[in-house]
């Protein structure tokens, strides 16, 4: 059999149908597990795969016809609702048993008493989601495995392109919503960014294994997800002890009048002494300073401008994909390394001095480049960021390279170029002449080629610094 071809390569609605399909299976072997009691990730996985699948269809709708359509994405909603109850409910039974040693032992009546009620909301919505499970999936996939079975014209777009475009928008969106965030009592705003932290990250995953640093950069979102579902999750348990403190209080009130006029004296001394409330006020405190340490981590970690490299790596790579391929197209990737490899100090070298000559938006690069055959002079212009930049460049002459080289001081780089040839690609490994650097760099026939990083590289490599602004040779130069 074939090889199957990138998705990045596809027509969209081809590109969508396949990855659609892929997650149906998911969702439907989730199902097939939740017959097992015992696995306790089933509804987990179940659940994941559907959110998946309606993200997919939703961010492609306007390619992909009648299988984006609002009446399968309402299905697929609707599944994905009915275990949210279930789902809080799991969450905070977990962190109420983790407080459970820190409380003194006439706070833990309160404890459980909130358990009780907690697992009882988590096992009924369970069992009504299995059985709405059962049916509502059913119905979803024959109406949605028959939509993608239309046929339909496939256009000029490429799911590259489309890709491309609503990343760029995604990203913008998690940006502002971000920004939105000013404390941790936003809890709609930390809700909103959560929810478009989550969008981001399933937009990425089908083909992000396809791309340059794909991997790290899905790692990278993962976090952040995990960071804004955990604070909202403390925020849904802040809002939920605040309301049960005042049930407890009502509850109490009512078995004290109930033993009161049944006459019963000693239970009814019993149920003075007994108070759920401080318990639950001690919880509501835990939970507060859970809260407020969750937003100081992604404050520290997001909101203040770290988070922005990746920023920044997802709009580099927007770009890369959205730029057409050109003869004069520079497609590669380039790694930080720790030492100069063996391989590498034994292979020809070359001798380049690099300098910029002053420009607002348009910077043109001097090189002069000293080899085995002599000297050689040239004029560069390169255009885009991230993995696939425009370059235009032309050899010159030594009289002009002389005149023009003076206007670039200030604003140079000099380095050893060592040149390995492995297999199908040429490796350029760059040893800086002026500060403690070493970088690693692969040109590619095309965006979407997939590098396997060489024996004799591999334990040199520290990162992929594919987009990062700080290895860039004219920022290196500044």
């Amino acid at each position: 059999m074939p090889p199957r071809a990138p998705l990045l390569d596809l027509p969209v609605r081809e590109a969508v149908a396949r990855v659609a399909r892929r997650y149906l299976d998911d969702a439907v072997s989730g199902l097939d597990r939740l017959r097992d009691r015992r696995d306790a990730e089933a509804l987990h996985d179940f659940r994941v795969a559907v959110r998946r699948l309606r993200s997919l269809l939703r961010a492609y709708r306007r390619w992909i016809g009648r299988a984006g359509g609002k009446k399968v994405r309402r299905r697929l909603r609707e599944l994905g609702q009915a275990t949210n109850a279930g789902r809080d409910a799991e969450v905070q039974v977990a962190w109420l048993e983790a407080q459970r040693a820190a409380l003194a032992r006439r706070e833990r009546s309160g404890l459980n008493w909130l358990l009780r009620r907690l697992r009882s909301v988590k096992r009924d919505s369970y069992r009504a989601a299995r059985e709405h499970a059962k049916a509502g999936l059913h119905r979803s996939e024959l109406l949605l495995r028959h939509r993608l079975d239309e046929p339909a014209g496939q256009g000029a777009t490429r799911f590259r392109a489309a890709f491309a475009g609503l990343l760029g928008e995604q990203v913008a969106d998690l940006e502002a919503k971000l920004a939105a965030i000013a404390g941790a009592d936003d809890e709609e705003q930390a809700h909103e960014a959560r929810i478009s932290a989550k969008r981001l990250r399933y937009l990425v995953e089908p083909a992000g294994y396809e791309l340059p640093g794909g991997g790290r950069i899905i790692g990278r979102l993962k976090r952040l997800q995990d960071l804004l579902g955990k604070l909202h999750d403390m925020h849904v348990l802040d809002g939920s002890l605040a309301t049960v403190v005042e049930e407890a209080a009502r509850e109490k009130a009512r078995r004290m009048h109930e033993l009161a006029l049944a006459g019963d004296d000693r239970m009814l001394g019993w149920e003075r002494r007994r108070d759920e409330r401080l318990g639950l006020v001690t919880l509501a405190a835990r939970a507060r300073g859970d809260r407020d340490r969750l937003f100081a981590e992604l404050d520290r970690g997001w909101l203040r401008g770290v988070g922005r490299a990746l920023f920044h790596d997802l709009k580099a790579l927007a770009d890369g994909l959205a730029l057409p391929a050109t003869p004069d197209s520079e497609i590669e990737r380039k790694f930080l390394l720790s030492a100069l490899p063996p391989e590498a100090a034994a292979a020809p070298a070359e001798e380049i001095e690099q300098g910029w000559l002053p420009g607002e938006r348009l910077r043109e690069r001097l090189r002069r480049v000293v080899d085995a055959d002599g000297e050689r002079f040239y004029r560069t212009v390169k255009l885009g960021s991230g993995l696939q930049r425009l370059e235009l460049e032309d050899q010159t002459s030594v009289e002009l390279f002389g005149a023009l080289w003076p206007h670039t001081a200030g604003c140079r780089v000099a380095k050893r170029r060592y040149r390995v040839r492995d297999g199908a690609f040429t490796w350029e490994i760059d040893e800086f002449r002026d500060r403690d650097l070493l970088l690693a760099e692969v040109e590619l026939p095309d965006p979407a080629t997939a590098v396997t990083i060489p024996a004799w590289l591999a334990p040199y490599l520290v990162r992929d610094v594919t987009g990062d602004p700080a290895y860039l040779n004219l920022n290196l130069a500044r």
